[in-house]
């Protein structure tokens, strides 16, 4: 039978597939290998076949070292160790392997950096055992390795004396999550820190020295830095869990030329620095303790620990904080050696620093419970030290509240022994948020500063703030701060009701017939004149008594040519009246508007606002100006009207009948002639003389008036005559105004009748 030249590969695979590696290939096959290797690995990647296609990139490296091709195989084999995930899964023999080959690639290619990392991860694989019978996956990449063991006495700072060209050593910087590391962080304890580090390097490795420690924070802690002393002995030594070694490390404030020369930070980050032995043999623990003082509040946390070695190369291995050993216990130093003590709740690598308790007091003393609005208030801040040194205080104070409504502050100081600088013009300018530095204030000395409050037009609540920010004269570094709050109520003092009514002129009318003089000046009024009353009663709302200085209407722009005077009807203005809270103050004025021109008889509208002067009751209390609003008047100088008056005759004797004297002033102050119909309704509440009906014709720009007298026949109660004035030109009912004390209603003006004693 012939020689079959085709196999039957369905149940076995020919022999250069089963064992690629145990039979000799000519360059032909190998390279058909890798050519099939990296279409593989493509093809598990896209599938999402990470461990078959790390073994078959794995496998495609080894490749191109057995041809010599040690470039290519540091191309395939340095990306597979930095993101195999061996070294999550705990695979540590076929890391070892793997850091093995690139090691060996990275001599060959001369790369010095990769060659320490692997070495030093080389020393970290060290501390796991292989006890346990590994998958076929690793029992066949192990048959593609090599021994991983390291030699005796093996020192990392050694690992490129194989490499004789290097003309440039290195400057190597890991992070604790990319490679294992032979070293791991903890700190606990607050205020006084613990540092553990252990060394987990192969017991063939040599002693480990680290240059210095750095132990970076994010919070209100700065950096500390501890460096190598291999003289210092520990300050007590134990092995009741392995060889443990205790120092206690004594920092200080670091300045500029240490941190230059220990690190490359500068001295505003680099805030303490201590010396300790750094030397580990491997599998000893060394607790380093040390004070910590914080100078900031809030929440302190490790950010990082950089170990550093400087040998014959410089290297740096990075422990973040989230990469820290996560423990629940920590070290304590007892008698009887060393013991671990539970943390609790606690997270041993963060701590919350809460603010030195500020023993500067503030006080506002003479601070009242309400204050109002227009009124400018001054207060006496007082600020007493009672830490047991002197302080360097700054004041600052604002309000917070509504951005339109809150009064601006000023702070005036008072008078010191030594003369102050001179203000600028910006520090005298008003201001929400101002701040005033009273510089250094000795141990129990108490020294107060004015705070004037500009007067607000507008009533608010708002939060007066007042903080003192001081540091110690020894401790320039640490702010202390302290805060005082006040609610400040602006309330409106007064309220005000208004009441305007018509008043006779006891001033004759313009004549329309007489011509104007040459010798009268053109600013001079000439036209039609009306007089007003004007009754204010002014209601107090304040809690407190308070003093009425002087209360006055005053009139704002007047326009469509005419002008307007205003006087007070009493002949002494009210001077110092105190007026108590929800009481009443009246006050009475003349309203006297006239026209320039006698042929204008526009309408016009009168604007007032109504001043009032008031204090607090005290004789230092300072002046303060309310501007109440006014409601309009508008005058119609064009339409006549009738003006009533009462007038109350004596009894002379008992038995005499009282009558009041009631008077019609009808006016006409255009340019008609106008005719009146005039009739007096009869009533059951009084009888009266006079016309019952009659008639009057006015002349232009004049006056009449019509007189009646009453006798009231009803007591204590308001009687109101029905007076009818017809205009028969323009066919109007004239409405009556009263005047002086008469109460003025739809049927007309009514008089008040008193009750018989």
């Amino acid at each position: 039978m012939a020689t079959p030249t085709l196999y039957d590969t369905y149940l076995i695979q020919e022999p250069l597939r089963q064992d690629p590696f145990a039979v000799t290939h000519n360059p032909h096959d190998t390279a058909t290998l890798i050519d099939v290797y990296g279409k593989s690995v493509h093809y598990f990647e896209e599938r999402n076949r990470r461990r078959a296609a790390e073994r078959l990139q794995y496998e495609l490296g080894l490749l191109h070292v057995q041809r010599g091709e040690w470039k290519r195989a540091l191309k395939v084999l340095e990306p597979l160790w930095r993101s195999v995930s061996w070294r999550r899964e705990g695979w540590w023999a076929m890391l070892g392997r793997l850091v093995e080959r690139v090691a060996e690639c990275a001599v060959r290619c001369g790369d010095a950096e990769t060659v320490v990392k692997g070495s030093w991860e080389r020393m970290g694989l060290g501390k796991f055992k292989f006890t346990l019978h590994p998958p076929t996956l690793i029992r066949h990449m192990l048959r593609l390795g090599f021994d991983s063991d390291l030699e005796e006495n093996y020192d990392f700072s050694e690992c490129l004396d194989e490499m004789v060209d290097l003309e440039e050593l290195p400057s190597v910087t890991v992070e604790a999550d990319k490679l294992v590391s032979c070293f791991e962080g903890n700190v606990g304890e607050p205020l006084t820190a613990e540092l553990t580090i252990t060394s987990h390097a192969s017991h063939s490795t040599a002693l480990i020295s680290l240059s210095r420690v750095l132990i970076a924070f994010e919070g209100g802690l700065k950096d500390i830095v501890i460096v190598h002393n291999r003289d210092l002995e520990p300050d007590a030594s134990g092995s009741n869990s392995g060889d443990i070694d205790w120092y206690d490390v004594r920092v200080s404030v670091a300045d500029s030329t240490q941190a230059e020369e220990t690190t490359e930070a500068s001295s505003e980050q680099l805030g303490f620095l201590g010396t300790s032995n750094l030397g580990f043999e491997p599998g000893t623990t060394r607790i380093f303790c040390f004070k910590m003082v914080p100078r900031e509040s809030g929440v302190v946390r490790v950010a990082k620990i950089t170990s550093t070695i400087n040998a014959k190369f410089s290297f740096q291995c990075i422990v973040t904080g989230d990469d820290l050993m996560r423990r629940d216990d920590y070290w304590q130093r007892t008698s009887e050696g060393f013991s671990r003590s539970p943390a609790g709740k606690h997270v041993l690598s963060e701590i919350r620093i809460h603010p030195k308790p500020p023993k500067v007091l503030l006080k506002v003393p003479d601070l009242h419970k309400e204050y109002f609005t227009d009124e400018t208030v001054t207060l006496e801040v007082e600020t007493t030290n009672e830490e047991d040194e002197d302080v360097d205080v700054s004041i600052e104070a604002r309000f917070l509240g509504q951005p339109d409504a809150v009064p601006t502050l000023k702070w005036t100081a008072e008078p010191q022994p030594s003369a102050p600088p001179a203000e600028t013009p910006d520090e005298r300018k008003p201001k929400p948020i101002c701040s005033r530095h009273l510089g250094l204030i000795e141990k129990l000395e108490s020294r107060k500063i004015s705070l004037t409050l500009d007067a607000t037009p507008v009533a608010t609540e708002a939060v007066l703030e007042i903080r003192a920010s001081y540091h110690l004269v020894t401790e320039p570094d640490t702010p202390i701060s302290k805060i005082l709050v006040n609610e400040v109520i602006f309330d409106r003092p007064f309220e005000a009701n208004y009441n305007f009514q018509p008043s006779i002129d006891l001033m004759p009318m313009p004549n329309y017939f007489q011509l104007i003089e040459s010798n009268m000046p053109k600013s001079a009024a000439r036209g039609l004149r009306q007089r007003w009353n004007s009754t204010i009663r002014l209601a107090s709302f304040a809690s407190e008594p308070l003093i009425i200085e002087d209360v006055k209407l005053e009139a704002l722009d007047v326009h469509e040519g005419a002008v307007c005077g205003i006087s007070r009807v009493s002949s002494e203005p009210a001077r110092e009246t105190p007026i108590a809270s929800n009481d009443f103050l009246e006050s009475h004025f003349e309203i006297h508007a006239q026209k320039f021109d006698l042929d204008d008889r526009r309408s016009n509208t009168f604007e007032f606002q109504l001043l009032v002067r008031w204090r607090r009751n005290g004789h230092d209390a300072r002046l303060a100006t309310t501007v109440l609003p006014t409601p309009n008047l508008t005058v119609s100088f064009g339409e006549p009207r009738v003006l009533a008056s009462a007038q109350y005759s004596p009894q002379r004797v008992k038995e005499e009948a009282e009558f009041i004297l009631l008077s019609y002033t009808i006016e006409n102050p255009s340019t008609h002639v106008l005719n009146f119909d005039i009739s007096m309704e009869t009533s059951d509440e009084f009888a009266f003389c006079g016309p019952k009906t009659t008639t009057l014709q006015l002349v232009p720009v004049s006056r009449h008036t019509v007189r009646y007298h009453i006798m009231p026949l009803v007591r204590g109660k308001w009687v109101t005559p029905e007076l009818k004035v017809l205009d028969t030109h323009f066919q109007q009912v004239l409405r009556v105004h009263g005047t002086g004390g008469m109460r003025n209603g739809k049927r007309g003006a009514s008089i008040w009748v008193d009750a018989e004693e």
